[in-house]
Parts: structure tokens; C-alpha cells; sequence
């Protein structure tokens, strides 16, 4: 079983990516939005690519998902960074938001900031050395998902 970094920690993935071809009734998949918006069976989740604005999940109720993936289809497609930010903060999803495909380790300061709590990166990535990134920097000027203040006011 493939592992990923969730919460801070290595841990197995206990969820499977339904791809577009796949066969997506699986209550333990994380299936296409789309595929999920045109037949809303009972899922763990569901995620959208970077074409996909989270708008399109304004009327479901989150709270049914125990994760919400977002694909990076290239390292320079940022789209995602707002697309978790209006999931946390906008449509007030509390689960599990994870980040797929094409980011790098030296991004996860960042992903973390907007929302994202877990990292399914690609198999060539050393977990141990992008879970290092994780915790590198404990202080930040500007406010985020997490704590909306800047540090000038959390004195």
C-alpha cells in the first residue's frame, strides 16, 4: 500500500484514487468530481483537477466527504493553492484536504498554509525528506488558513 504524509506523519493511504476510466462505485475511493456530481453514490471523497473550480461543489454538503482531493496536473499550475483556500475557508470543508499529482516537497510550507493537510506526492519522492519540509518554519509574518492574523498580532 502506497504511503503519504497526513497531519504531519508517514502514514499508509487508506483511500484509493479512482481515475476517469476506473469503475468509481467505492465507498473507500476519492472518485472525479464530475463523475461523482452525475451519480452521487456514497464515496470517502472526491477530487478535482485544476479545471475544475470547487464552485462546483457550492450546493453538496462537504461534511458527507472524509476527503477532498486537489490534482496538480504540473509543478507550475498553481490553481490548487486556491482552490484549497476556497474549500477551508469559503465552503468550510473540514476534512481531509488532500494535495495530488505534480507538486514539489519545497511547496509544502505553502500547501499547508492554504489549507491542505495531506500529501499524496509521486512515487519517486523521499517522504522522510519531504516530511522534513514540513516543520521547517514555525514563524510567519503573514496570517493563513490556520490563523488569519499576522504576527504583529499574535503578540
Amino acid at each position: 500500500m502506497q504511503k503519504l504524509i497526513k497531519d504531519g506523519s508517514i502514514v499508509e493511504n487508506q483511500y484509493s484514487l479512482i481515475q476517469d476510466g476506473d469503475s468509481y462505485i467505492d465507498s473507500n475511493g476519492i472518485i472525479p468530481v464530475d463523475k461523482w456530481l452525475e451519480n452521487p453514490v456514497p464515496t470517502a471523497g472526491v477530487w478535482l483537477n485544476s479545471d475544475q473550480n470547487p464552485n462546483l461543489l457550492k450546493d453538496v454538503d462537504l461534511s458527507q466527504f472524509a476527503v477532498i482531493g486537489v490534482n496538480f496536473p504540473a509543478f507550475v499550475d498553481g490553481r490548487g493553492f486556491t482552490y484549497a483556500r476556497l474549500l477551508r475557508e469559503r465552503y468550510n470543508f473540514k476534512g481531509e484536504l488532500r494535495a495530488l499529482g505534480h507538486f514539489i516537497p519545497d511547496q509544502l510550507g505553502y500547501l499547508l498554509r492554504v489549507g491542505f493537510n495531506s500529501f499524496d506526492f509521486a512515487s519517486e519522492v523521499n517522504l522522510d525528506s519531504a516530511l522534513k519540509l514540513h516543520k521547517t518554519f514555525n514563524i510567519k509574518y503573514q496570517g493563513d488558513v490556520s490563523d488569519p492574523r499576522p504576527i504583529f498580532l499574535k503578540r
